[in-house]
């Protein structure tokens, strides 16, 4: 078994359980589109980021992951392409020059140098 085959198994069988809770709870993707998700999204990022206490900011960025998942099957994705379209995005961003993270500060988000884009 390679390094990432339990977690892998255990992620499709969320990814399944979840757009199925969400088709029932919120309506089908044919009648609700990614937008939805995506604009919730916003607001539990918000939520995660202002949360002090560390249980309640994991539950937050879980609550971030539900909503990623939830947008993606809306947009009629499935898991597979959801972790190909991640897999190739993940090697665009390898490719990219990014800065120091020592210079930094520790709560900045930290972007790659668009000169090249």
């Amino acid at each position: 078994m390679g390094r990432y085959t339990l977690s892998a198994v255990d992620m499709l069988d969320f990814f399944e359980r979840l757009t199925e809770w969400s088709a029932d709870t919120f309506g089908p993707r044919s009648h609700r589109g990614p937008i939805g998700p995506l604009k919730h999204l916003e607001k539990e990022s918000r939520e995660a980021y202002e949360e002090e206490d560390a249980g309640k900011r994991k539950e937050e960025i879980a609550d971030c992951l539900f909503l990623v998942f939830d947008s993606a099957h809306r947009a009629g994705m499935t898991y597979s392409e959801l972790t190909q379209v991640a897999m190739a995005k993940l090697k665009k961003n390898k490719a990219r020059t990014w800065p120091d993270w020592r210079g930094a500060a520790p709560d900045t988000a930290i972007e790659h140098d668009r000169t090249a884009d």
